[in-house]
């Protein structure tokens, strides 16, 4: 019996430690996605952004319906960008996942509008992350909304 709990012992806290290894190797790899993503955004390139999403992925921006799909989904990007989208920065805070799926949480930051008045927006961003046949991560589902107040609805008369 005390040879079945030290196997058994031994088996759940060496699937613990590899478990360990999977989720930090997963929180690397995203975090690669997120540097990919930033620097997409620095570049104001629309379709680099898509191409880290899958094929059917669906992007759940605030306040407008959700972007299905690379297409849709570089059309939401293009649109920022002309915006005035700019300046990102993304903060990872948890990456959870198993196998080929996962999902990463975190913050973000950028600026949006004119040069001369931008207007600095942050919040937070929940990412469903997976992995392709050829073994790189992309991002299947993102929703992301800010913590900035929503402005007064406008006077009526």
């Amino acid at each position: 019996m005390k040879k079945l709990f030290a196997v058994t012992a031994a088996f759940v806290l060496g699937a613990g430690v590899l478990g360990a290894q999977t989720a930090g190797g997963m929180a690397g790899a995203f975090a690669k996605v997120a540097r990919d993503f930033e620097a997409a955004v620095g570049r104001g390139d629309a379709a680099g952004l898509a191409a880290l999403y899958t094929e059917d992925a669906v992007l759940m921006p605030p306040n407008t319906p959700a972007a299905k799909g690379r297409t849709a989904i570089q059309e939401f990007f293009k649109g920022m960008f002309a915006q005035g989208a700019r300046n990102l920065k993304l903060v990872q805070t948890a990456v959870v996942g198993s196998g080929a799926n996962g999902y990463e949480a975190g913050t973000y930051e950028f600026d949006v509008g004119p040069a001369a008045a931008p207007i600095h927006d942050r919040g937070k961003y929940l990412i469903g992350m997976r992995r392709a046949a050829d073994g790189k991560w992309l991002i299947a589902h993102d929703i992301f909304n800010s913590d900035l107040p929503c402005p007064p609805a406008p006077a009526t008369r």
